[in-house]
């Protein structure tokens, strides 16, 4: 089943939770729509509804996976159950472990980047899909003004200057990092 939970591994709990009810579920179906990514990586613990709105907007566009990585098995099957309940299997799968874990499963180029959970990782989860990531490909990390302290090496990477990052902060959802990969 494409849209089953597999297993790999376990991490800390999130704290950045975008939902597709708010702003930035709203930009997110816009750049689904807008750009039709064929692969959508999704970190973090996002709210249920979250990935099968993704999975619809993919689903609109006849193409493309979203592919959720979920460190909490609840969470995971809750997830993995808002997908089969709009019938979106084929658009969407949801991942449980540590994201780091993972990203070696992940297919082909990631088009669109979703960070969600713990802030402090974002540099980090960031750097491990780079390489990953072609020019045009977009980064999206919500709730960064709330914790800005928590992930203030992620946001000096993708604003500074030459990093390879066209990046500009949302004033909404306590504050959407939205960068598209330059180079």
């Amino acid at each position: 089943m494409p849209n089953a939970v597999s297993s790999a591994g376990s991490s800390v709990g999130c704290s950045a939770e975008p939902s597709c009810e708010t702003a930035t579920g709203t930009l997110l179906r816009q750049l689904v729509l807008a750009a039709g990514p064929l692969n959508v990586l999704q970190i973090g613990c996002p709210d249920e509804s979250c990935t099968a709105g993704l999975a619809a907007a993919m689903s609109e566009n006849g193409r493309g996976r979203v592919i959720c990585c979920v460190p909490e098995a609840q969470r995971a099957e809750a997830v993995a159950a808002a997908v089969e309940k709009g019938g979106l299997g084929q658009y969407a799968q949801v991942r449980l472990g540590s994201p780091e874990r993972l990203l070696a499963t992940v297919p082909g180029p990631v088009d669109l980047l979703l960070l969600g959970g713990p802030p402090e990782s974002f540099l980090a989860l960031l750097k491990l899909v780079e390489p990953r990531m072609l020019p045009g490909a977009v980064v999206v990390a919500h709730g960064v003004r709330d914790v800005s302290a928590r992930c203030a090496e992620f946001l000096a990477h993708v604003r500074l200057s030459g990093s390879g990052y066209v990046s500009l902060p949302l004033p909404f959802d306590g504050g959407v990092e939205m960068a598209v990969r330059a180079a």
